[in-house]
């Protein structure tokens, strides 16, 4: 019971830290591609904030499955491709009915 509800906030925490994550650099490099030139400093920032983020949500990812099994290793990355899916969707749908305008 306990492993499931560990898993079940690790989930939510990983949904939540990627879909900011792409919110706020794609908004980034969206708002950055309509200034003058590039790359510009709000450019290189929001390719840097991906790049640091990204690899703190993979290093999460990989302490938390260093403890688990093989099934329920399985289990979890079925379920991350899933959630990153739906991340995507929803990160997608959101920038284009509410864009970030970084000045």
């Amino acid at each position: 019971m306990t492993r499931n509800v560990t898993m079940g906030w690790f989930l939510c925490t990983y949904t939540i830290a990627q879909i900011s994550l792409l919110y706020i650099g794609l908004s980034g490099l969206i708002s950055s591609s309509l200034r003058g030139s590039l790359p510009n400093t709000l450019f290189v920032l929001s390719i840097c904030f991906i790049g640091v983020g990204a690899w703190g949500i993979g290093l999460g990812i990989r302490k938390y499955t260093k403890n688990l099994d093989q099934v329920a290793e399985a289990l979890l990355k079925k379920r991350l491709v899933l959630l990153t899916a739906f991340g995507w969707v929803i990160v997608l749908g959101s920038i284009s009915f509410f864009p970030i305008v970084f000045e």
